[in-house]
């Protein structure tokens, strides 16, 4: 059987076991699942594996006893469950929050080192200030550097996070400077890891409009009506501007830290009209 306790995606630790079952009795079916666990359509157990339904925390409970997962790994399992459905960002992150609190977990590795990357908006801000700044140890000075500022420990702390997930270097001459590595996350993870970055953003360009002076800053939005096919060939633009936007930045030779963000989300309810008679 695998281990509960290395997956974050509840379909993907079921479509395993299953495997695993089906590989030692050929003989072994969706509708014997159903039956074991009690649910009336063996076809229901495809739809879950699919993604087109989810389950129920009774369910859940009863698939954890039919595959006889020990008192711990049901509780995590119970919580994978809670993660994977959860509909707003500040409940997944709560699961999974809950997920790294057990030591079994693979979960804690991401809690550790790439999970908290994300979690502080300066981490991204100082290693993109090590590109063209020589910074050789003197925290004071680098967390004065941020604007906010920050504190020098909070600097250090980052500083050595960086270097322990090897997305910066000290370079021959004592300097740091960032590392061609990029933090990589599992797909079941990796959009609310991404969300919390996009939030922490978010809040940033909600507090430069105080902070910043016109001149210094572009904060413009635009209200307007389109079908999906036209979100699809804006959303399409975006990926070519951002394209571009880093094409410029990795020509120019830069001396200030800038936070680029582009959204796009919907205000109302699809209306469909209907066809003249």
């Amino acid at each position: 059987m695998p281990n509960v306790f290395s997956y974050t995606d509840y379909r993907k630790f079921l479509s395993d076991w299953y495997q695993g079952k089906k590989k030692a009795n050929q003989g072994f079916s969706y509708r014997i699942i159903a039956n074991k666990v009690g649910f009336k359509s063996a076809g229901l157990f495809t739809m879950i594996l699919k993604g087109k339904t989810n389950i129920s925390i009774p369910l859940a409970l009863r698939f954890a006893d039919y595959i006889k997962l020990k008192k711990r790994e049901t509780e995590y399992f119970q919580y994978m469950v809670l993660f994977n459905q959860a509909r707003t960002h500040d409940e997944k992150k709560g699961y999974f929050e809950k997920m790294t609190t057990y030591k079994e977990s693979a979960v804690r590795i991401i809690k550790s080192s790439q999970y908290a990357f994300y979690e502080k908006w300066y981490h991204s801000a100082i290693r993109a200030i090590l590109d063209f700044y020589p910074f050789a140890g003197d925290y004071r000075v680098l967390s004065r550097m941020l604007n906010p500022p920050i504190q020098a420990e909070e600097a250090r702390k980052s500083i050595e996070l960086q270097e322990n997930l090897g997305l910066i270097k000290k370079g021959p001459d004592g300097t740091y400077h960032p590392a061609e590595s990029l933090i990589s996350t599992g797909q079941d993870v990796q959009s609310m890891i991404l969300n919390n970055s996009i939030i922490a953003s978010l809040r940033k360009a909600k507090e430069a409009i105080d902070i910043f002076p016109k001149e210094k800053r572009e904060h413009s939005c635009l209200t307007l009506g389109i079908s999906q096919k036209g979100l699809d060939e804006i959303k399409q633009e975006l990926k070519e501007f951002r394209r571009r936007v880093m094409e410029i930045a990795y020509r120019d030779s830069a001396d200030t830290v800038y936070q680029f963000s582009l959204q796009i989300f919907p205000l109302s309810r699809s209306y469909r009209k209907r066809p003249k008679q």
